[in-house]
This record gives C-alpha cells, sequence and structure tokens, in this order.
C-alpha cells in the first residue's frame, strides 16, 4: 500500500448521504483422503458457511462468498412498518450483533428476519454517518468498538447505548487531495495491520480501496490515480477467506459485487442485478483462509 502519490497502499470508505436517503428495492462439498493401507475415508473440515450480509435502502440479505450470490433475509421493518429511511450502513461485531444505522436513529437488526429495534435517535453530533462497522478495541482487541466515518473523512466512535460519537481521527489529505467516505469499513482480526474502506479522493473519478490507520485513521489509498479501484459508489464492503467485496450502487435500482485486490486495488465484477447495494457488514471474527 502506499501513500496515494502513485500507486498501491491501503483503504477507506463513504457515500453522500443523499445518495442514500429514500429506501428503494428492486425487488462445499468435503474432501476425502484415503487411509494408508485401511480403505477409509477421512473427511476434511467443511469451510465455515458465510456469514456476509449486505443490504438495499430496505432489504437485508446473505451473500454465498463463493457463489456471490445474494438471498434475502427480510425487509428491515420497525414493528412490521418500513422506515421512512434508508438503512445507510450495517455493522457485526463479534458475537454476531447486527447494528444499522439512518442519517439519524441507531437499531438492531435481527439478523434471522431483517426486523429492526431502535436503540436510539443520533444526537446532532452523530448525524449523517454513511459507514458504519465494528472493530477491535485498541484497548482490548478481545472486545469490539463502534465506529463510524461521514462523507468528510471524520471518523467517530459511537456510544451503542445512547448513540453519543466521539471524533477519533481522520482519513485526512493525500497528495492527489482530500480522502472523505465513499460507502464502508471492515477490521477483520489477522488480516492486514490496518482497517480497510472505501474512499473518495477530491477530483478522483472512481472510489479507492484504502488502508486505515489503527490509531490515526489516516488513510492509504491504495491504487493507481485516475483509475482506483475501476467503480464508484462502493457503499458497501465486506471480506471472507482471503477475499474483499465491495458491494457497488448502480442506477435504476442496479447493483454490482465485485472483489478488490488489497495490493493493487483493482475491483472485478463477479455479480450484477436488480439490487441497489447501501451497505455492507461481516465480523470482526470472520475466516482469514480457506
Amino acid at each position: 500500500m502506499r501513500r496515494l502519490a502513485l500507486a498501491t497502499t491501503l483503504f477507506i470508505f463513504a457515500c453522500g448521504p443523499a445518495d442514500r436517503e429514500t429506501p428503494t428495492d428492486a425487488a462445499g462439498s468435503a474432501g476425502s483422503d484415503s487411509g494408508s493401507g485401511s480403505g477409509s475415508d477421512a473427511q476434511q473440515p467443511m469451510p465455515p458457511a458465510s456469514r456476509i450480509y449486505a443490504h438495499s435502502g430496505a432489504t437485508l440479505y446473505k451473500i454465498d462468498a463463493g457463489l456471490y450470490t445474494p438471498t434475502m433475509v427480510g425487509d428491515m421493518k420497525l414493528n412490521g412498518t418500513p422506515l421512512n429511511q434508508s438503512i445507510t450502513d450495517i455493522a457485526i461485531d463479534n458475537n454476531d450483533r447486527m447494528i444499522g444505522i439512518t442519517l439519524d436513529k441507531l437499531y438492531t437488526i435481527n439478523e434471522m428476519t431483517g426486523a429492526v429495534t431502535l436503540i436510539t435517535n443520533l444526537p446532532a453530533n452523530a448525524q449523517g454517518f454513511q459507514s458504519l462497522s465494528f472493530v477491535p478495541d485498541p484497548a482490548d482487541d478481545t472486545k469490539d468498538i463502534l465506529i463510524a466515518a461521514n462523507f468528510d473523512g471524520d471518523v467517530y466512535k459511537i456510544d451503542q447505548i445512547n448513540g453519543s460519537a466521539t471524533k477519533i481521527g481522520s482519513y485526512g489529505t493525500v497528495t492527489a487531495g482530500k480522502v472523505g467516505s465513499s460507502g464502508d469499513i471492515i477490521s477483520v482480526r489477522g488480516f492486514g495491520t490496518g482497517h480497510y474502506a472505501t474512499v473518495k479522493i477530491a477530483g478522483q473519478p472512481f472510489d479507492f480501496l484504502a488502508q486505515i490507520d489503527k490509531t490515526t485513521y489516516a488513510a492509504s489509498p491504495i491504487g493507481q490515480l485516475g483509475a482506483g479501484t475501476g467503480f464508484k459508489d462502493i457503499f458497501g464492503l465486506a471480506y471472507w477467506e482471503g477475499t474483499i467485496f465491495g458491494f457497488v450502487a448502480g442506477a435504476n435500482n442496479t447493483g454490482k459485487i465485485i472483489k478488490i485486490d488489497p495490493t493493487t486495488g483493482v475491483g472485478t465484477e463477479v455479480q450484477s442485478g436488480a439490487i441497489r447495494w447501501f451497505g455492507a457488514g461481516v465480523a470482526t471474527d470472520a475466516p482469514i483462509l480457506q
């Protein structure tokens, strides 16, 4: 990962609030080894089932990390009633608790049904976030903290009880310009040396993957200026068994799932369909390798 004077480095996130305000939707087998002279088969362990989740403005999906296919979990409703705002992002902690955020509210989300429960209305200084993620707590790596970033690239720690926000860092500025949030952040224990995010750089046509410093939250974008990931509006980011996935919001209620190379920052489309992606989430204990 380089500092974005040229081409290669690491990650970060974000997207403008106006892009995600209205909730609209369109709608392994185990191997075997022959036992030595015994004729018996030793069954290989099954790979862990994918726990990647992604969402449109109003509906939660579970993603198959091998086939890249989304399966609808359910609409994110409060007591059976649709929300009047889009969920702009979700986050999952190492106990598989799922949190969702709108421009001014914080919710828990049932990962089996998609139903939401209001945690709190967000105070004035904790509104307008587009990126949300659990990351390992710098003070105790066995625990997670909830962080969020806004369009300007400012990063805040969010209190999960009362929604209060404390600024803890910023994506900062690189040679090419100011770095802002494009859509999401991820952090997985054992993967990389920091967090990752999708970010925008002033004057650049495409989003970048960036590595985020765990202490200052400064962003180090990865990739060539003018090229970046090759995609814009990467509102969701996830990770599973060595692969970084991006979730792209397209036009007319369409979207794409892409894989992003953490070394070059280049994105490759692996799936497209009639879902406009607003965000994604994966736990901090997601598996590192197959």
